[in-house]
């Protein structure tokens, strides 16, 4: 059998299957075989002297993954994934381990020693229309988490009762630490207002109301024919924009967004009323620009008795907006 086809689901938790992880179920595995969950400590120099000495023996017999080669492994990170995330992180790894293997030839292990960063639940940033690279995914996925990630090539987080003549193949493991990262934007806030670090996104809240402005980080984006083409970048913009929109209209289509300004960016914006928790509607309005290959998505929800109050300061901080020098 396969290196491949070893790969084990058991690790998928019931409950937890999207359609893709269903349909890999199918596939022949072999039990024996397993990567430690997602949010499991790694083996550590410690704990093994604590092992005792029939352990030691029977984890001398352990298989060991056989690591990428750097040519292997810019490879691995520069094809393309489906953009689709959801769940927690220790969840959606589970199920990633096995779509991953269909999309990629290569089951993708996501692993953190953090339970924090493995209860954090995550959302794609990604339009339907646009499949990332493996390496945008995982960055989308560090910036909701509030980590970096790092390609492993240890066995730590590997375990095995089957006794293999070889290192084991086809799979990778990226781990997933805390960091701290400084936002690549900065805002003038206006008078009384405060601003809270989401991870993705950054949310501004006014002195006269619990919500008023979301800044969020929509993941970055490449492509393979044309790297350099402002209508790729335009596209992109267009297809996150409308994409919201319909969400928020069905009925929306591109002849409702206009061009409105965000700083120096050009934004595709649209606006719409839409019913709230609040038993009211409210006044939705949403920004999309690009800044190289780097989206952003600004969006706006305002009680009508209160746009004179909060519009403004809005008006005000859009037109502070600007990017870092990096």
């Amino acid at each position: 059998m396969r290196a491949a086809s070893i790969l084990v689901v058991i690790l998928v938790w019931a409950g937890c299957f999207t359609e893709s992880a269903l349909s890999a179920a199918e596939e022949p595995v072999e039990a024996a075989t397993v990567l430690a969950a997602a949010d499991d400590e790694p083996d550590t120099a410690e704990a093994k002297k604590e092992q005792p000495a029939e352990e030691k023996k029977s984890e001398e017999k352990q298989a060991t993954l056989k690591p990428l080669t750097p040519k292997q492994l810019k490879e691995l990170l520069q094809q393309r994934v489906k953009g689709s995330i959801g769940y927690s992180f220790r969840q959606f790894a589970n199920m990633f381990l096995v779509s991953s293997r269909l999309q990629l030839g290569t089951g993708v292990g996501l692993m953190t020693p953090d339970q924090e960063i493995a209860k954090i639940p995550l959302l794609s940033p990604f339009p339907a229309s646009y499949r990332p690279t493996l390496r945008e995914f995982l960055d989308s996925i560090a910036l909701q988490t509030y980590s970096k990630w790092k390609y492993d090539p240890s066995s730590r987080y590997f375990k095995s009762e089957i006794d293999h003549k070889g290192p084991f193949e086809g799979l990778a493991i990226f781990e997933f630490t805390k960091t701290k990262r400084e936002k690549p934007f900065e805002v003038k806030l206006a008078k009384g207002w405060k601003a809270n670090d989401e991870g993705t996104w950054v949310m501004y809240v006014p002195p006269s109301f619990r919500v008023g402005m979301d800044i969020y980080e929509m993941g970055t984006y490449s492509s393979d024919k044309t790297p350099t083409d402002p209508k790729f970048f335009d596209k992109i913009r267009q297809d996150v924009s409308l994409e919201w929109a319909q969400k928020m209209n069905p009925k929306a289509t591109l002849k409702d967004l206009q061009i409105k300004p965000v700083g120096k960016f050009q934004a595709l914006y649209f606006e719409a009323m839409i019913p709230s928790i609040f038993k009211k509607d409210v006044k939705w309005r949403q920004w999309v620009f690009m800044d190289g290959n780097q989206c952003y998505f600004i969006v706006s929800t305002i009680l009508p008795e209160l746009e004179d109050k909060i519009y403004p300061d809005v008006e005000q901080m859009l037109k502070s907006f600007k990017v870092k020098k990096k």
